[in-house]
């Protein structure tokens, strides 16, 4: 009996991949550097010079390549996303394995769940730059919210270094914190006829690693009896409770109707007393464009700062982004971001009047674009400019800080098939007030080899 059971079910379970549409993808890409130079400024004691690097494969970031498999029916599915990585000698690195999504979703008609790790956004990001790593791709920042390459992360409010506005990066991705790989549970169910068009309500719980934002460090005691110090990011009853929580809660609410517009409302709670929300917009209706994103993002702390005057106050970012295709052949793409951070500190500043304060702000800001013309079936051209400042407000007083530099470069992109090209450029990054003994300027030539498959 037990043998005709355990037939059975191997049966059952042998028509359920059966009946399973599995897919596979492979992407690989090389990244050497053939040429790089990097021009230092002089200091009191040391003239300029400059440094220069000739035929390094692994200079442009080394290999990345992405393996995924997927496998779904009418109800269910799973899927996987491993990237491989060779950071390249300089790192001091061999190669490593990393699980990029890893989830399942099951559903009952508009009703799904989905757990796991995985991207869950519903406004593109875009992929703005038509050959391989742009600026609009590589240096720009495509994430919504905050960024990480913005240099605000670095700035220094008196001796205080602001890190604590990390949850909002990648704020629209709704199933990760701070831009990161996060074990989450999410609800979402879609209407299909709200307003002429479809309504997508979202929520769950995302797990914030007891790592983000600004939480109370307090000592507890392990299992072994040792005294560590941890986060405590969700704690109902201060005085009593030491109960703990490692999820932090989302909500999404997104409309769209074609032709008309797309809107993407996200609010995050990723620990107590951070709160943020997300309003992203995608017009649909102008002709000849594509990946137009107008989106505002802001985050608060709620924390007493009568009690304790350190800590992120409020952040938001403003963010444009699109593309607009000319004719068949040319295409310009922009992106504009700006960025604000308002810090509550725990030493003294002092304004221009000498008056002692506690609280000061940064601003950032990044401008890319680039024009791209398809010479032929094999050959596309392009040109990408940028304008990047990482300090507008002059937050240190110290204007040769290398905080501002722009970076152009001429690409070109030879198709072999679909899928598969190899792109070269002649990229110059030249910083606008470099400082003393600080890089003046790199000029490199990167190439990148990518196979799809």
């Amino acid at each position: 009996m037990k043998k005709i059971v355990t037939a059975a079910a191997i049966a059952a379970m042998a028509a359920s991949f059966a009946a399973a549409e599995v897919t596979t993808s492979l992407n690989v890409r090389v990244r050497p550097d053939l040429y790089k130079v990097v021009g230092t400024t002089k200091t009191e004691t040391t003239d300029a010079y400059t440094t220069t690097t000739y035929a390094d494969i692994d200079g442009f970031g080394g290999n990345k390549d992405t393996l995924a498999v997927k496998g779904s029916t009418d109800y269910a599915g799973v899927a996987a996303e491993i990237t491989l990585t060779n950071p390249g000698n300089a790192a001091g690195k061999d190669g490593a394995f990393a699980i990029d999504n890893y989830y399942g979703w099951l559903n009952w008609g508009a009703l799904k769940f989905t757990a796991g790790t995985y991207d869950s956004r519903y406004t593109n990001r875009g992929n703005y730059t038509a050959t391989e790593q742009g600026i609009l791709d590589e240096e720009f920042s495509k994430t919504h919210g905050l960024s990480t390459k913005s240099g605000l992360s670095t700035t220094e409010f008196g001796k205080k270094v602001v890190n604590d506005f990390n949850w909002l990066g990648d704020f629209g991705n709704v199933s990760q914190v701070a831009a990161g790989n996060n074990n989450s549970f999410i609800v979402d169910y879609t209407f299909n006829d709200i307003a002429g068009g479809k309504l997508l309500l979202k929520g769950g719980l995302v797990e914030n690693g007891r790592k983000v934002g600004n939480g109370e460090e307090v000592e507890e005691v392990d299992k072994k009896g040792k005294k560590i110090k941890i986060l405590k990011l969700y704690d109902s009853n201060k005085e009593t409770d030491k109960f703990i929580q490692s999820e932090g809660y989302v909500f999404e609410a997104a409309w769209r109707k074609d032709g008309i517009a797309a809107v993407d409302f996200i609010f995050k709670n990723p620990v107590n007393k951070l709160y943020g929300f997300g309003l992203y917009v995608t017009p649909l209706m102008i002709a000849n464009t594509k990946n137009v994103v107008v989106g505002f993002t802001y985050g608060m702390d709620t924390k007493d700062y009568a009690k304790d005057k350190t800590g992120l106050d409020k952040a938001f970012a403003i963010d444009l982004r699109g593309q607009y295709n000319i004719n068949s052949n040319m295409t310009v793409a922009l992106g504009a971001k700006y960025e604000s951070v308002s810090y509550q500190n725990d030493v003294e500043l002092k304004d221009s009047n000498n008056k002692k304060i506690y609280e000061s702000s940064a601003s950032a800001m990044q401008v890319a674009a680039e024009f791209s013309y398809k010479v032929n079936d094999i050959v596309t051209a392009a040109f990408d400019f940028g304008y990047f400042n990482q300090d507008l407000a002059d937050v240190d007083s110290n204007s040769d800080d290398g905080s501002q530099f722009i970076v152009t470069s001429l690409r070109g992109k030879f198709t072999a098939g679909k899928n598969a090209a190899i792109t070269t450029a002649l990229r110059l990054n030249k910083v606008l007030n470099p400082k003393d003994g600080g890089t003046d300027y790199t000029f490199d030539i990167p190439v990148v080899l990518r196979v799809k498959m």
